[in-house]
């Protein structure tokens, strides 16, 4: 990990960190951990909101498991399983951070009679 970092977003069970020499991102929860890059992390982010979770929950309803909902990966034998919880969780984490903007007072152009 590189030392010069910056913490994007954070909640109780992970992190999402910039590592700004490498130009990374690096997505830490519960124990799994990812490296990602720009494109890579708003694919994850994109992929994550289009789940629907009350579909999940029905077609593993007769399952033995609390966690419902798959994430797939590139490797055949594995799948992470969440619930709705940690789904929503994981949505926060990785939605870019928004701009906050605030209003700015300039001094005004024309002149001010205080009568």
């Amino acid at each position: 990990m590189c030392c010069n970092y910056s913490i994007i977003n954070e909640s109780n069970q992970g992190m999402l960190v910039f590592l700004k020499g490498c130009k990374k991102y690096q997505l830490t929860y519960k124990n799994l951990c990812f490296s990602l890059n720009h494109n890579e992390l708003i694919t994850l982010h994109k992929f994550l909101i289009r789940i629907d979770s009350n579909y999940w929950e029905k077609e593993y309803s007769n399952s033995i498991y609390s966690k419902k909902i798959p994430i797939p990966t590139l490797q055949s034998n594995f799948l992470i399983m969440i619930d709705e919880f940690e789904l929503f969780e994981l949505q926060h984490l990785t939605k870019p951070k928004t701009k906050k903007y605030f209003i700015c007072f300039k001094k005004p152009i024309f002149p001010i009679n205080w009568n």
